[in-house]
């Protein structure tokens, strides 16, 4: 085997390997997309250590509202929906909503549906 042959393998493999590292986060899914918050959390810290810092912050009635987001849809081409050509985008959200009362203590859940077009 000469050496230009050997280098062009070890590229070769190299270029592989990269290639590989680049799907490794595929085996770990986030969080949330797998379950949905608050989960077995009973408790404002052991929701943001096991989902994170919430998306946003909101005020209710009862105390905090923890606001998550997760991606359930992708349309790229929502024109079928509306007629006409378009390339506008129309991604689709659940919002997770965890409810808390004054001392830090999950409460109560709600998922609500939220449409978002790129832009908006």
């Amino acid at each position: 085997m000469s050496a230009s042959s050997r280098l062009a393998a070890l590229l070769a493999l190299a270029a592989a390997l990269a290639a590989c590292q680049a799907f490794v986060p595929l085996r770990e899914p986030p969080i949330i997309a797998v379950e949905e918050p608050p989960g077995s959390a009973t408790t404002r810290d052991e929701v943001t250590a096991r989902f994170g810092p919430p998306d946003e912050v909101r005020a209710s009635d009862v105390g905090e509202v923890l606001v998550y987001r997760r991606r359930t849809v992708v349309e790229s081409s929502p024109s079928h929906y509306y007629g006409g050509d378009s390339n506008d985008r129309l991604d689709r959200y659940d919002r997770i909503l965890v409810y808390l009362d004054a001392e830090g203590r999950v409460v109560r859940t709600s998922i609500e549906p939220e449409y978002v077009r790129p832009g908006d």
